[in-house]
């Protein structure tokens, strides 16, 4: 009999876990896979999921938290398709995943996605939004407990993450992001003005495809670019993504006169062909777990400018594989811009070197096999222990 899985997600918008979850449970061989999707919102990657062939249930919360209604609908679900394992991704989901299970002997699988509750993210929000914060942190911790293991998508968030939820490291394994790294092979048809018909050639155009959220470092890209732009005159930014943000920074480009240089381009099903016909790929962002958007621009061949933050400094190396900006400061984030298009044959060495490296540790194909097997060991794990 094939096992079954439930992801429990709070939505399947278009970002990094969701994407994770995308392809995990589109590459899983030997199980039945099952995504719950809690909240009512714009399921920005549902058609995806749907051409994979995964099955989708839908609990259409409308209210911010509604947990004792998502409970409810959690357990019933339990009932009626008795899967072999759970695993939740998102602050809500997972304690919906640790309420709704209790009492079913069922192995419930946690993930950590970002160093959730480090100094930078309480820097960037409001103190009504840190007092929130804090909260989510004790619901967090008095209920992580229940979890049988956690998927840490990098090592660099482990630790910390160990602190925050009082969880001895044995009960943390490390899987990162993986990436269908066929999707990224260059695509010699591909021609910049059909890509990108709004500019101009010769240009040097700038990319970035993570949300368009302050965290992400737009302040800083936002003021680099306004820079930049009185010492380099034929080079264009383009922002491949949607985010609570987008609005306002659409409005800071047009109020810094750099709006006809900015393309916001929103949400884009075609990053890998974007990727490819840019040339530097911008991401200065203050905190992160395991950066999808930054795999993908190692496996694009880009030359990579990023923030100086643990998370990234895993597998990015200043002047090896790509170049390393001071977080929160654009001068930095403009001196390794200015750096990399007078040394554009050393940024294209730098793109080589990170491309070999995400081949190697990024291939969802190679990385399912591994996560697929701690499903199994789990199961058998907890079959072993019913029959104790």
């Amino acid at each position: 009999m094939v096992k079954k899985i439930i992801f429990l997600i709070d939505t399947i918008s278009v970002g990094g876990a969701e994407l994770s979850v995308l392809e995990v449970a589109k590459n899983l061989k030997t199980f039945e896979v099952l995504v719950c999707v809690v909240y009512d919102a714009q399921q920005g990657l549902k058609t995806q999921f749907e051409e994979a062939g995964i099955r989708l249930v839908f609990f259409q919360i409308k209210k911010r938290f509604g947990f004792r209604k998502a409970v409810l609908k959690f357990k019933q679900l339990l009932k009626e398709e008795d899967p072999a394992l759970v695993h939740a991704t998102n602050f809500k989901s997972e304690i919906i995943s640790r309420l709704g299970l209790f009492k079913f002997n069922i192995p419930l699988v946690g993930s950590i996605i970002s160093d959730t509750y480090g100094i930078d993210r309480y820097k960037l929000v409001s103190p009504r939004e840190r007092l929130k914060l804090n909260l989510y942190k004790l619901l967090n911790r008095a209920t992580a407990g229940r979890v049988d293991k956690f998927i840490s998508v990098s090592e660099a968030i482990v630790f910390p993450n160990m602190k925050y939820l009082k969880q001895p490291r044995d009960k943390f394994i490390v899987i990162p992001n993986g990436r269908n790294t066929s999707l990224f092979a260059r695509d010699k048809s591909s021609n910049r003005n059909t890509v990108f018909p709004q500019i101009p050639s010769p240009s040097m155009i700038i990319i970035s495809t993570s949300r368009v959220i302050k965290s992400k470092g737009f302040d800083e890209m936002i003021e680099a670019f306004q820079k930049l732009l009185l010492i380099e005159e034929n080079v264009f930014f383009v922002v491949a993504g949607d985010g609570f943000d987008l609005e306002y920074y659409k409005q800071e480009s047009t109020k810094a006169g750099i709006g006809h240089r900015v393309l916001f381009l929103g949400r884009r099903d075609d990053i890998p062909r974007l990727l490819q016909n840019s040339d530097i790929f911008w991401f200065p962002s203050h905190y992160e777990g395991s950066p999808g958007v930054v795999i993908e621009a190692m496996l694009a061949k880009i030359p990579i400018i990023a923030s100086d933050i643990v998370p990234i400094l895993e597998n990015l190396k200043d002047g090896y594989n790509a170049l390393i900006c001071k977080k929160g400061d654009s001068d930095s984030l403009l001196e390794k811009t200015e750096y990399l298009l007078a040394h554009y044959h050393e940024a294209e060495e730098m793109a080589g070197k990170a491309h070999a490296l995400a081949l190697e540790k990024f291939d969802i194909r190679k990385l399912i096999i591994e996560q697929e097997n701690f499903y199994l060991s789990l199961i058998s794990q907890y079959d072993s222990e019913k029959g104790a």
